[in-house]
Parts: structure tokens; sequence; C-alpha cells
């Protein structure tokens, strides 16, 4: 079976097909906008922050807007594919097509090649984009929303760094390695401040280990101002920490860029985190050129025999249908991936493979049986 379609004819079905998903794609992302304004209005009353005007809460619903565009991309893909479909249906161009000769297999390929070429800009260009107004995002939704001015904790080539505070001051930890989740610190170095920031004394210790309510430092040596240096067996500092916020308050996975997760992970790992769900991550983003493939095969398995046939409402209850489940699939199989449940490959690669092989099983059936 041959494949090649005719030039100008391949250039039309690309362009048909990117148009049909913007016509799709930007109202749905002016509808997300404005919804997100409204539930950042109605946080930001609940929350704990300064007062906000609505300005600046239009501007932090921008920094999000890339990041909610790539999530919404593959159904858009979808349904845009599937408005395609019906349009060129009731044109008669697929039965003009047909007619001369095309399988449906050669006015898909144009369509493929878009979508492929759409999910690699989204991962390569978009992303890394995307990337840095989330975490700006981040940032502004701490401060505005949650009145905290940074995360928790953080790591980099220099180590582990975690902050708390209180009403007394605050302090700033720095370890080399974790363990246990993070609740064993190795090589620690406590720096102590004041409510005004000022520095009142250092600790240094081989090892910190987390307890309700304190960190125990063993074998430490204590460092103040206007004293010399002294040896502690065991100093204990106060906290408020929790086992989980440690973990919780690294880096969203969806502030780092593609290109960046992999050394981030890898640093992760050197220093005692699990960094599996910034693996999730990177493989589902990995993932994207193909998920969109398979959205356009869902669509045209749903849409080509039912257009011909009528039946456009049930077409769009069946595109609601299969996006849902989709959804689902995905979202259970990265939360397995993230708990470590089935491996991280197969949470990632697994729903994409399958949505695509049931796809294209479907279509040889429907078109070629």
């Amino acid at each position: 079976m041959r494949l090649r379609v005719a030039p100008v004819f391949a250039v039309y079905l690309g362009r048909r097909f990117l148009g049909s998903i913007m016509v799709v794609y930007a109202p749905v992302m002016t509808l997300i906008y404005m919804i997100d304004v409204l539930e950042l209005v109605r946080r930001a009353g609940r929350g704990s922050g300064p007062p906000v005007d609505l300005l600046t809460l239009m501007t932090m619903s921008a920094l999000k807007l890339p990041s909610l565009a790539m999530a919404a991309l593959p159904f858009a893909c979808l349904f845009g594919a599937m408005w395609s479909f019906v349009r060129m249906t009731r044109s008669n161009e697929l039965v003009i097509a047909r007619a001369a000769g095309l399988s449906v297999w050669q006015f898909l390929a144009p369509p493929l090649l878009v979508v492929l070429l759409l999910g690699l800009f989204a991962v390569g260009v978009v992303n890394p984009w995307s990337a840095a107004m989330t975490y700006r995002y981040r940032q502004l939704e701490n401060y505005y929303i949650k009145g905290a001015t940074s995360s928790l904790s953080t790591v980099n080539d220099t180590g582990i760094w975690l902050r708390q505070a209180d009403p007394a001051g605050s302090a700033i930890i720095r370890a080399a390695v974790a363990t246990d989740g993070g609740l064993r610190l190795s090589g620690v170095i406590v720096l102590m401040l004041d409510r005004d920031g000022h520095f009142l004394r250092r600790v240094e210790a081989s090892y910190a280990q987390y307890e309700p309510g304190y960190w125990t430092l063993t074998s430490a040596w204590l460092f103040e101002s206007e004293a010399p240096a002294r040896p502690v067996p065991v100093f204990r500092l106060a906290t408020n920490l929790e086992p989980d916020d440690i973990t919780q308050s690294l880096a969203d996975p969806e502030s780092i860029s593609f290109w960046a997760i992999p050394a981030f992970a890898k640093r992760l790992e050197q220093a005692g985190f699990s960094a599996t769900r910034y693996l999730v991550h990177w493989h589902s983003l990995a993932a994207t050129p193909l998920v969109l493939a398979g959205m356009l095969l869902i669509a045209a398995t749903v849409s080509l025999r039912m257009s011909r046939r009528g039946g456009i409402a049930a077409l769009i209850g069946l595109g609601s249908v299969a996006s849902f489940v989709l959804f689902v699939v995905f979202d259970v199989a990265r939360a397995l991936g993230i708990s470590e449940s089935v491996p991280v490959v197969l949470a990632s690669w697994g729903p994409p493979v399958a949505a695509t092989l049931v796809s294209v099983a479907l279509l040889f059936h429907l078109e070629d049986g």
C-alpha cells in the first residue's frame, strides 16, 4: 500500500487540521483562563497572604496559562480532529479523496505529521517557557495566597537546604546528604537568625535526626558571635516542620524545564531523595507526541464512519466519553508510577502506546477489514 500523497493535498490537509485544532483550542483556553481567575479570587479571599488586587491575580493566572495549555493540548487535538473530519466529510472532500484511490492511512498521514511536530514543539520549546512562568506563579502563589515567602526546601549542587521559621526567628539548615525520606541528615550546618534576620549562632554537626517537634544534632559544634566555638554532644533544634513538608516543598515538576529534569533528578537522588515523580513527569512529557497521535487516531476511529452516517450528537458524546476515560487512565497510571507501584516507563508510556495500538487496530478493522 502506497502512503504517498500529493504535496498540495497533504499541505491542505495539514492546514485544515491545524486550523480545526485552533478553533477548538482558543475558546477552551479562554474559558479556562476565566475560571482560573475566579478560582484565584476565591482562594485569595480565604488565603493567609497580604491583600492582592484583581490585576495581580489576572497576571498570576496568565503565568499559569501555558501549563494549563500543555495539559489541554491532547483534548484539543481529539475534538479538533473530530471537527475536522466532520467538516471534510460533509463537504465531500474525503469522499473525493477515497474516489481518487486514497486510503484512510494516506489522508491521515499529514494530520499525523502535524500532531507529531506539534508535540515536539510543545515539549522542546513551549515547556521550558511554561516551566519558567510556572515557577514565577508558584512564588506569587506562596506569597499572596499561602502567606509564605519561599519554599521550605530545595536541592542544588551544594546540597540540601531547609528553611523553618517561628515567631522567635528562623533557621536555615544545609545538609550534604539526606536519608530516610529527608528525616536523617548528614554533614549538617544550621544558621539561626532572629526575627529581623540578624545572625545569632551557627551549629555544625555530623548528623541530624528528625523527631516530632525538633531536630537532634549529634557530635555538634556551636559557634556564636562573641564566644569561642565549643563542642556540644547533643543539640536540639525546635522545628515546626512535619515529615511530609520536607519532600512536598521541593520544586514542583511542572516548574522545571523538560531539558533540566534529568540533571535535577540526578542531584535529588544523590542527595538521598526519591526522584520518581520528576522522572514520571519527564517521561510523560517525552510521550506527548505519541499521546497527540493517539488522540488523532481515536478521533478518526469514532468520527469517520459515524460522520458519514450522521449522528453528530452521538459523535460529541463519544468524544467526551473517550476524553474522560483517557484522562482517568493517564492520571491513574501517573499516580501508580509516582507511588512506584509500576515502573516509571510503563506508567508514562503504557497508556499512550495502548491507546494508539487499539485505535490502529480499530481503523484496520473498520476501514480495511
